[in-house]
């Protein structure tokens, strides 16, 4: 297991997951275009994937707000409300796995991704009701979408998940992921 001091490589290699997670954003985010909240359920297998490799690699707590905050406040200038709700799904992941440890097992990326996806979605929403107004306000008479779009969002984070841990095997077996997993 790592020790708790951040080194710049870890610096590093977290940007590395937020660019994975930004190129990510950019291709399926317009292919989901036409709901409000369907392209964080689109993105969840994609961005699951850096996530749960930057869980793997960084495996301390803090990891996810460390690849996720950058990621907020670049989606910023966009809207206020993504960074909201980014910052705070992350704040929540985070405060979860706090009290579960780090993100050294698989159960516990498991559960980030888990939390972080499924919680975004209906947090997403409500934020852009509030903040954005419009066809996100309209949502709020339909609360039974949040609900929905949790659960796909679990499903999909945990699909993210899934092929995040293929690829960490992967990169172990070639001697490229220097975790200790």
């Amino acid at each position: 297991m790592q020790n708790s001091t951040w080194r710049l490589k870890d610096y590093v290699f977290a940007a590395f997951m937020t660019i994975g997670m930004v190129i990510a954003v950019l291709i399926v985010g317009p292919l989901a275009a036409f709901f409000p909240g369907l392209q964080l359920v689109a993105w969840g297998p994609f961005g699951g994937i850096f996530m749960t490799i930057g869980m793997a690699r960084l495996q301390r707590k803090g990891s996810v707000a460390l690849m996720i905050v950058p990621l907020a406040l670049l989606l910023g200038a966009i809207s206020p409300a993504i960074t909201l709700y980014l910052a705070a799904t992350s704040l929540l992941t985070e405060l979860i796995i706090f009290f579960r440890g780090n993100y050294h097992s698989k159960g516990n990326r498991l559960l980030g991704n888990i939390v972080f996806f499924g919680s975004a979605a209906p947090l997403g929403l409500l934020i852009a009701a509030y903040m954005v107004g419009g066809k996100f306000a309209q949502l709020l008479t339909q609360p039974w979408i949040f609900v929905v779009m949790g659960i796909a969002s679990c499903a999909t984070g945990a699909i993210g998940w899934w092929l995040g841990e293929l690829v960490i095997k992967q990169l172990k077996q070639a001697g490229k992921l220097d975790a200790d997993l």
